[in-house]
């Protein structure tokens, strides 16, 4: 066996410039399919990660029948004592209580749909951090009241600026319209573009009196120490809570999930794709050096050499070939990987396209050491499958017949 190692690593290097062309597609096209998986990876990561810590944390809880219309009279039964109860779990990070609304924002340049959150100021900051997405103006500043703070988008939409008052219209507990007019004290800007079009930000006591509901909550956003924990907190969340829903950022933003379960099985296949345009290249390389060799496996052949020898000899020649590419390809996707996750790659000139869906334009790959694991398979079933055709074919040779050529 050591000497057909020998023999087939040398028979390789017979056609030199032949071999390196192909390791250096094997290369190139390792390294494009690495790039290409950690890249989508990354941009994955960095939208659910956008999505806990500024839109839905891990956890939300809620009245079983509250988001079907988010209508004020199904607020949480005993909510502050909930979220106490919630804030001493040494899981969690950070909780809050909102009340969220849906209603009307105007001005006198026009209106729109809008979902109002009225939150407590200190415990939102330390959830989704909103004082650092303010570009423009300052964030609550009791005890001053009735102040909002909107997006940069929704201030361009509704022509406003700071320091402007807007009339926020919604139905209260009764189903009577209530409305008031709030100073408009910061401006705040994301990364996802439907979420700053949609959203605004008032102090709680501002609104809950005003909605019916003094003193009350309609949702609590929790945020883990760690996303590992997620399970388990809402399993226990569950039965310390019976008659509240309680619901993972997953099930709260449906189409995310889909996204992370999809996310894998697509850089999976775009990899499969690199690497079957590979095989192809490489058989049709090693079917070649086969008929070029005819005589030569023939006088093998006829020497004594038998068919599982032969067999053996082709198949490692191909998979030699392939897997002497594969560290160069390695290298320089590791090099690539490094320099980019710590820079980023800058995707801004796509303008608004990103943000129009929720994702940052700098994004930062990332490489996960089981995609590392299946990429290594993968590129040994290809080395297998391209090895399985040449051989096959040296073997069909007949001694007798091959030396005549």
């Amino acid at each position: 066996m050591l000497m057909l190692i020998k023999i087939a690593w040398r028979n390789i290097w017979r056609s030199r410039k032949r071999s390196l062309i192909i390791l250096a597609a094997v290369g190139i096209g390792l390294w494009t399919g690495i790039f290409l998986m950690a890249f989508y990876t990354g941009m994955i990561e960095q939208r659910i990660n956008a999505a806990i810590s500024t839109e839905l944390s891990h956890l939300q809880l809620h009245h079983p029948t509250f988001r079907n219309e988010y209508e004020i009279p199904y607020h949480l039964p005993q909510g502050r004592e909930m979220l106490q109860k919630i804030s001493k779990d040494a899981r969690v990070k950070v909780a809050t209580g909102r009340v969220v609304v849906k209603g009307m924002i105007a001005s006198a340049s026009g209106s729109s749909g809008i979902t109002i959150n009225g939150v407590m100021p200190a415990e939102e900051q330390r959830l989704t951090n909103l004082p650092g997405k303010i570009v423009e103006g300052n964030y609550f500043t009791p005890p001053k009241t009735n102040e909002i703070i909107l997006s940069k988008k929704l201030l361009d939409k509704l022509n406003l600026s700071l320091n402007r008052k807007v009339i926020l219209t919604f139905q209260d507990k009764d189903g009577n319209l209530a409305s008031s007019a709030f100073r408009i004290v910061g401006i705040f800007k994301t990364i996802n573009g439907p979420y700053d079009d949609s959203n605004v930000f008032v102090a709680i006591q501002d609104l809950d009196a005003l909605a019916g509901i003094p003193g009350e909550l309609n949702e609590i956003s929790v945020l883990l120490q760690s996303s590992e924990m997620l399970e388990l907190c809402q399993r226990d969340f569950i039965q310390l809570f019976p008659e509240t829903k309680v619901e993972s950022w997953m099930q709260l933003s449906p189409e995310l999930g889909l996204t992370v379960s999809v996310g894998d099985q697509m850089v999976y296949i775009f990899m499969g794709i690199i690497l079957l345009a590979l095989a192809f290249g490489i058989v049709n390389t090693m079917m070649m050096a086969v008929l070029e060799r005819t005589k030569e496996i023939g006088m093998l052949m006829a020497l004594g050499m038998n068919k599982l020898k032969v067999f053996t000899m082709i198949l490692l020649e191909t998979f030699f070939l392939i897997l002497a590419g594969c560290p160069g390809g390695l290298l320089a996707a590791f090099a690539t990987l490094a320099l980019t996750n710590r820079t980023g790659i800058d995707l801004s000139f796509y303008g608004q396209l990103y943000s129009s869906f929720g994702y940052s334009p700098i994004v930062h790959p990332v490489l996960k050491f089981q995609h590392l694991e299946i990429i290594m398979l993968l590129v040994l079933i290809t080395a297998l499958i391209s090895a399985l055709f040449p051989a096959r074919m040296a073997l069909r040779l007949k001694p007798a017949e091959s030396l005549k050529k």
